[in-house]
Protein backbone atom coordinates (compact mmCIF):
# COMPACT_ATOMS: atom_id res chain seq x y z
CA UNK A 1 0.00 0.00 0.00
CA UNK A 2 1.36 3.77 -1.10
CA UNK A 3 0.16 7.15 0.57
CA UNK A 4 1.03 10.08 -1.58
CA UNK A 5 1.44 13.37 0.90
CA UNK A 6 2.48 16.57 0.01
CA UNK A 7 4.79 15.15 -2.94
CA UNK A 8 6.69 12.66 -0.48
CA UNK A 9 5.78 8.44 -1.45
CA UNK A 10 5.29 6.61 1.72
CA UNK A 11 5.14 2.94 1.48
CA UNK A 12 3.61 0.44 3.94
CA UNK A 13 5.74 -2.09 5.52
CA UNK A 14 4.56 -4.40 3.01
CA UNK A 15 6.41 -3.03 0.14
CA UNK A 16 9.80 -1.57 2.42
CA UNK A 17 12.68 -0.50 1.35
CA UNK A 18 15.65 -0.64 3.37
CA UNK A 19 15.51 1.63 6.12
CA UNK A 20 17.74 5.08 6.44
CA UNK A 21 18.18 6.79 9.25
CA UNK A 22 17.62 10.39 8.22
CA UNK A 23 18.91 12.33 11.02
CA UNK A 24 22.24 11.66 9.65
CA UNK A 25 23.08 13.11 5.65
CA UNK A 26 25.66 10.16 4.95
CA UNK A 27 24.73 7.97 1.52
CA UNK A 28 23.80 4.69 1.80
CA UNK A 29 25.26 1.68 -0.90
CA UNK A 30 22.81 -0.56 -2.02
CA UNK A 31 23.22 -4.00 -3.93
CA UNK A 32 24.02 -1.99 -7.07
CA UNK A 33 26.60 0.07 -5.86
CA UNK A 34 29.92 -0.38 -5.68
CA UNK A 35 33.30 2.38 -5.81
CA UNK A 36 34.77 3.11 -9.04
CA UNK A 37 37.42 0.72 -10.18
CA UNK A 38 36.25 -1.88 -8.09
CA UNK A 39 35.05 -5.17 -9.16
CA UNK A 40 31.55 -5.20 -11.06
CA UNK A 41 28.79 -6.18 -7.46
CA UNK A 42 26.95 -9.33 -7.89
CA UNK A 43 23.70 -6.88 -8.55
CA UNK A 44 24.97 -4.41 -10.89
CA UNK A 45 22.80 -1.79 -12.39
CA UNK A 46 24.82 -1.50 -15.97
CA UNK A 47 24.21 0.34 -19.64
CA UNK A 48 22.82 -2.47 -21.80
CA UNK A 49 20.81 -2.19 -25.15
CA UNK A 50 18.53 -4.55 -26.79
CA UNK A 51 20.99 -7.04 -29.06
CA UNK A 52 19.30 -9.37 -31.47
CA UNK A 53 16.28 -9.05 -29.34
CA UNK A 54 18.49 -9.51 -26.00
CA UNK A 55 19.51 -7.50 -23.42
CA UNK A 56 23.37 -7.30 -23.52
CA UNK A 57 25.34 -5.17 -21.61
CA UNK A 58 27.79 -2.11 -23.40
CA UNK A 59 31.41 -2.84 -23.48
CA UNK A 60 33.64 -0.20 -22.64
CA UNK A 61 37.28 -0.36 -23.48
CA UNK A 62 39.85 1.13 -20.79
CA UNK A 63 43.08 0.03 -22.67
CA UNK A 64 45.03 0.77 -26.20
CA UNK A 65 47.82 -0.38 -27.87
CA UNK A 66 49.80 0.25 -30.85
CA UNK A 67 52.17 -1.41 -33.45
CA UNK A 68 54.40 -0.84 -36.34
CA UNK A 69 55.60 -4.11 -38.13
CA UNK A 70 57.69 -3.37 -41.57
CA UNK A 71 57.76 -6.78 -43.44
CA UNK A 72 55.62 -9.21 -43.96
CA UNK A 73 54.53 -10.83 -40.81
CA UNK A 74 52.46 -11.19 -38.37
CA UNK A 75 53.13 -9.62 -35.10
CA UNK A 76 51.21 -9.75 -31.87
CA UNK A 77 49.32 -6.67 -30.39
CA UNK A 78 47.96 -7.82 -27.20
CA UNK A 79 49.03 -10.96 -25.05
CA UNK A 80 46.28 -13.80 -24.57
CA UNK A 81 45.28 -14.05 -20.65
CA UNK A 82 43.85 -17.33 -19.90
CA UNK A 83 39.99 -17.71 -19.83
CA UNK A 84 39.96 -14.06 -20.79
CA UNK A 85 38.55 -12.52 -24.43
CA UNK A 86 39.61 -9.39 -25.94
CA UNK A 87 37.20 -6.90 -26.59
CA UNK A 88 38.84 -4.47 -29.69
CA UNK A 89 36.10 -1.34 -29.38
CA UNK A 90 37.61 0.56 -32.17
CA UNK A 91 40.60 0.35 -34.35
CA UNK A 92 42.63 2.27 -36.82
CA UNK A 93 45.21 0.46 -39.47
CA UNK A 94 47.55 3.10 -41.69
CA UNK A 95 49.90 2.03 -44.60
CA UNK A 96 52.68 3.98 -45.29
CA UNK A 97 53.05 2.07 -48.93
CA UNK A 98 50.85 -0.70 -50.55
CA UNK A 99 50.12 -3.67 -48.47
CA UNK A 100 47.34 -5.65 -46.95
CA UNK A 101 47.00 -5.54 -43.41
CA UNK A 102 44.22 -7.41 -40.88
CA UNK A 103 43.28 -7.91 -37.46
CA UNK A 104 43.66 -11.87 -36.13
CA UNK A 105 43.44 -13.61 -32.98
CA UNK A 106 45.09 -17.26 -32.59
CA UNK A 107 47.58 -19.01 -30.25
CA UNK A 108 51.96 -19.35 -29.71
CA UNK A 109 53.94 -16.80 -30.90
CA UNK A 110 52.51 -14.39 -32.67
CA UNK A 111 49.16 -15.87 -33.25
CA UNK A 112 50.58 -19.16 -35.46
CA UNK A 113 48.35 -21.80 -33.79
CA UNK A 114 44.98 -21.64 -34.71
CA UNK A 115 45.12 -18.38 -36.65
CA UNK A 116 41.60 -16.71 -37.23
CA UNK A 117 40.44 -13.58 -39.12
CA UNK A 118 39.29 -10.89 -36.98
CA UNK A 119 38.67 -8.20 -39.98
CA UNK A 120 39.09 -8.55 -43.92
CA UNK A 121 42.62 -7.90 -45.31
CA UNK A 122 42.11 -4.19 -45.61
CA UNK A 123 44.28 -2.91 -49.20
CA UNK A 124 46.02 -0.09 -48.08
CA UNK A 125 47.65 2.63 -50.36
CA UNK A 126 50.98 5.23 -49.06
CA UNK A 127 48.84 7.65 -46.09
CA UNK A 128 45.92 5.45 -46.28
CA UNK A 129 43.82 4.72 -43.48
CA UNK A 130 41.10 1.96 -42.24
CA UNK A 131 38.99 3.24 -38.82
CA UNK A 132 36.21 1.43 -36.82
CA UNK A 133 34.82 1.72 -33.90
CA UNK A 134 34.51 4.52 -31.32
CA UNK A 135 35.63 3.34 -28.13
CA UNK A 136 32.27 2.31 -26.60
CA UNK A 137 30.70 -0.98 -27.66
CA UNK A 138 32.97 -3.87 -29.06
CA UNK A 139 33.52 -4.50 -33.07
CA UNK A 140 35.24 -7.78 -32.54
CA UNK A 141 36.45 -9.93 -29.89
CA UNK A 142 38.83 -13.31 -29.56
CA UNK A 143 37.83 -16.19 -28.38
CA UNK A 144 39.05 -16.85 -25.05
CA UNK A 145 42.62 -17.63 -24.03
CA UNK A 146 43.49 -16.22 -27.43
CA UNK A 147 46.17 -13.59 -28.26
CA UNK A 148 45.42 -10.08 -30.68
CA UNK A 149 47.91 -9.94 -33.83
CA UNK A 150 48.59 -7.81 -36.81
CA UNK A 151 49.52 -9.51 -40.06
CA UNK A 152 50.86 -7.46 -42.93
CA UNK A 153 51.86 -8.85 -46.84
CA UNK A 154 54.15 -6.80 -47.72
CA UNK A 155 57.61 -5.22 -46.35
CA UNK A 156 56.05 -1.40 -45.93
CA UNK A 157 54.91 0.13 -42.43
CA UNK A 158 51.58 -0.83 -41.11
CA UNK A 159 50.45 0.95 -38.47
CA UNK A 160 47.85 -0.21 -35.96
CA UNK A 161 46.05 1.38 -33.08
CA UNK A 162 43.37 -0.75 -31.12
CA UNK A 163 41.54 0.56 -28.08
CA UNK A 164 40.48 -2.63 -25.97
CA UNK A 165 39.40 -4.14 -22.76
CA UNK A 166 39.95 -7.84 -21.48
CA UNK A 167 37.24 -9.93 -19.52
Amino acid sequence: MRWLVFGILFFSSANAFGQVNVSGPVGTKDQMSSATGSAVPAFAAYFATNSSGNLAGVVGCDSSAQLTVSTATTTQIVALVAAKSIYICGFVINGAGATTAKLVYGTGTNCATGQVSLTPAFTLATGSNVTYGNGLGYVTKTIAANALCLTNSAAVAANVLVSYTQF
